[in-house]
């Protein structure tokens, strides 16, 4: 399995769709967690069950995909990294980004990320990128949810997350394709 390591916009649309242990399972990747981005990723929006329609920021918990080792852990270990980190982050203002490219960089990782820009400063660094509808993807094809499961899991994305595909992104027909199928 390929070393992958997630970006904060990548999990938090994954831990929108509900079945985030499970997508990223069927995935086909070794998940890396880098501390930048676990310190990023501390709230998400869920549907607030006593007012349909509004949503509420809960904290998240991921404790129990370190735990079961879904997601390792991990930061610069030497000079190199943490000076590969530092030259990112004067482009990013995220660290959690700056963190993700430079150890899929140094360790020649695959990077997890839906953000158009870190996608294609990764690309012009020679990285292999993929993106939440490549994964989505992966996991319906391993899968086979029923059509009502993947069209939830996609809106819950798109209104949770707030996370569309561009249609330059791979998997982004896929995507469109799903969700009509679902349209009454």
């Amino acid at each position: 399995m390929a070393h992958t390591a997630i970006d904060a916009c990548c999990l938090i649309d994954l831990l929108a769709a509900g079945h985030v242990e499970e997508i990223l399972r069927a995935a086909g990747f070794d998940w890396h967690l880098p501390s930048a981005v676990q310190g990023e990723v501390r709230h998400v929006r869920r549907y607030n069950t006593a007012q349909p329609g509004q949503l509420l920021r809960v904290d998240v918990d991921l404790s129990l995909l370190i735990a079961t080792g879904v997601l390792q852990p991990c930061g610069p270990s030497n000079q190199t990294e943490q000076d590969c980190f530092v030259r990112y982050a004067a482009q990013f203002r995220s660290e959690g980004e700056a963190m993700c490219l430079a150890l899929a960089e140094q360790r020649n990782w695959t990077l997890a990320t839906d953000d158009r820009r870190v996608i294609r400063i990764a690309q012009q660094a020679g990285l292999s990128v993929v993106s939440c509808p490549v994964l989505l993807k992966r996991w319906a094809d391993a899968t086979q949810p029923d059509q009502a499961t993947l069209s939830k899991v996609l809106r819950d994305i798109q209104v949770v997350a707030q996370f569309r595909p561009s249609p330059s992104m791979p998997e982004y027909q896929w995507w469109l394709d799903a969700l009509a199928k679902a349209a009454p």
